[in-house]
């Protein structure tokens, strides 16, 4: 799913750099995450807890910056890991 890896890619980042992610989105670029394999996987459920999460944002602002550095940390593991 060289689609999926992509755009998991470019929203990692739009995220660490500030941006934010919603639920939809991720489920509509990516329709069938059940067959993510490996860092594909993780860094899907990284996104999703994000997108969850924004209520836990915005009573405690020390959570995004920690979470944030937990997506990079997913970033780093998917663009090391081969394709597939």
């Amino acid at each position: 799913m060289p689609e999926a890896r992509t755009f998991l890619i470019t929203s990692l980042r739009r995220v660490i750099e500030g941006d934010d992610m919603t639920n939809d989105e991720l489920d509509g670029a990516v329709a069938d995450s059940a067959r993510l394999r490996g860092a594909e996987r993780k860094a899907w459920h990284g996104l999703s807890y994000w997108a969850d999460d924004d209520d836990i944002r915005a009573k405690d602002p020390s959570y995004a910056p920690s979470r944030r550095k937990q997506l990079a940390n997913l970033l780093t593991d998917l663009e090391c890991e081969k394709d597939g």
